[in-house]
């Protein structure tokens, strides 16, 4: 029997999450033997996920440039590489302990077989790594390079989306189950679920709880999709195969691609299906289905579908028990009048006016930073010079020790490493209260 493990989308981190998808991508051409691989000797993290495939991504732009070029080693930028894996401790020594633990791990490329080679292959994850202060050098084992490298077969995986992830399962099952974004059947494939278990977690020892398949289920496997449907541009479900016996023996995950930031209703050729499938998914019988199909219009189905999800993500009030039932109440009393829209009319313009807002939410973020920095202590805000200097590579860069010559050449990036610092990685939920606050988004009661 198929167990379905669901997830439902909100309108409001929709429209969060097209934030950060308008940003510019990221997109790494990962070979699916690299995808579809299982280590041994560790359990990789995410940083060390996210660095292999930094690396990787830098590696193939210089092969690009001269592919018959024979590189034994690359190096990438050090600070490069922490952007992109969005290290931002000054604490060096935990970033080279984690890139030189995968010189522990063995992995077994191309589990599945994906490229249609009988052959087995395994070897070190990263032969060698080296470090000086500016950059990072690496290399391949000579026998697997060509299939990283020159892969026929890959995946589009985007770095930016994967770094948001805080688990390391999520950011492992995202980049397995992102390989069959495209799959016509919307599925992954099937393995049993302690093939499953090592390719997003890894080796379990004897003593392990997570031999038990309830335990892993719980620890790892359900919050891993749960911040994949949350943060990514995928919707994923989990089939549970049990082969008629009474226990879970086999999984596989339904994968869907969110809709993305739609303001306007669905089209009328899907609109009927569509809104029978969300409001099922509300816990809507089927004469109530009908009824609300048959008496209101559609705009009116999707402005209160849209303020039912936002009010249900309102953590600020009493959450709301039935979802199906506050959503027929809505309608029923009109609670939605108003129509969610931008107040840019060329469409044109859509991805450049989401740029400005990002930039202009960055500087409102600095100038808080800025603020936060003139009620610092004296002593506070020296011990704050030091951490970032630690951070830059050059002394052009670095803040002056005469406060004389702490410009603001010197200084504006220094609030953005602050902010930073203090609050973290903006999420796509900030930027768009940002914009609704200040009326970049806006909504239009007279619709």
């Amino acid at each position: 029997m198929d167990l379905p493990m669901a997830y439902d989308e909100t309108a409001g981190s929709q429209m969060a999450l097209a934030l950060l998808f308008e940003q510019q991508p990221e997109i790494l051409k990962k070979p699916v033997q690299a995808i579809h691989m299982a280590i041994t000797g560790g359990i990789q993290n995410k940083t060390q996920r996210l660095a292999f495939n930094a690396m990787l991504k830098h590696a193939l732009e210089e092969h690009a440039k001269n592919p018959s070029a024979n590189v034994d080693t690359y190096s990438i930028s050090r600070l490069e590489l922490m952007r992109i894996i969005d290290y931002t401790s000054p604490n060096r020594k935990h970033l080279k302990d984690a890139l030189t633990q995968m010189q522990k791990m063995t992995v077994q490329w191309d589990f599945l077989q994906q490229d249609g080679d009988a052959m087995w292959a395994s070897c070190v994850l990263l032969p060698f790594v080296g470090f000086d202060r500016d950059r990072v050098y690496y290399s391949y084992s000579p026998q697997i390079k060509p299939m990283l490298l020159d892969s026929k077969i890959y995946a589009r995986l985007d770095l930016r989306i994967q770094r948001t992830f805080k688990l390391d399962s999520a950011a492992a099952l995202y980049e397995w189950v992102n390989r069959f974004r495209t799959n016509p059947s919307k599925r992954t494939n099937e393995m049993i679920w302690e093939d499953w278990r090592w390719v997003i977690y890894g080796e379990v020892n004897e003593k392990s709880v997570l031999h038990e398949y309830k335990l892993f289920k719980r620890e790892k496997l359900k919050p891993a999709i749960k911040e994949i449907n949350e943060k990514s541009d995928l919707t994923i479900e989990l089939i549970e195969n049990k082969d008629g016996g009474r226990s879970v023996k086999y999984l596989q995950f339904i994968v869907e691609e969110k809709p993305m930031f739609r303001l306007d209703a669905p089209s009328s050729s899907n609109e009927t299906a569509e809104w029978e499938k969300r409001l099922e998914e509300m816990g809507i019988g089927v004469r109530d289905r009908k009824k609300i199909l048959t008496t209101y219009p559609v705009a009116v189905i999707d402005a209160t579908w849209r303020f039912t999800m936002t009010r249900v993500a309102d953590k600020s009030q009493v959450p709301v028990k039935n979802v199906g039932a506050y959503m027929k109440r809505a309608l029923e009393g009109k609670y939605a009048p108003e129509v969610v829209e931008q107040t840019l009319a060329k469409p044109g313009e859509d991805l450049e006016s989401m740029r400005e807002i990002q930039i202009k939410f960055t500087q409102h973020r600095n100038a808080e930073a800025e603020a936060m920095w003139n009620e610092m202590p004296e002593g506070d805000r020296e011990s704050a010079i030091a951490e970032y200097n630690e951070t830059q590579s050059s002394n052009v860069t670095r803040i002056p020790v005469s406060p004389d010559k702490r410009i603001p050449r010197f200084m504006i990036p220094m609030y953005s490493w602050l902010a930073h610092k203090h609050w973290g990685e903006p999420s796509p939920q900030d930027i768009f209260q940002y914009a609704i606050e200040t009326g970049a988004i806006s909504v239009n009661k007279s619709a």
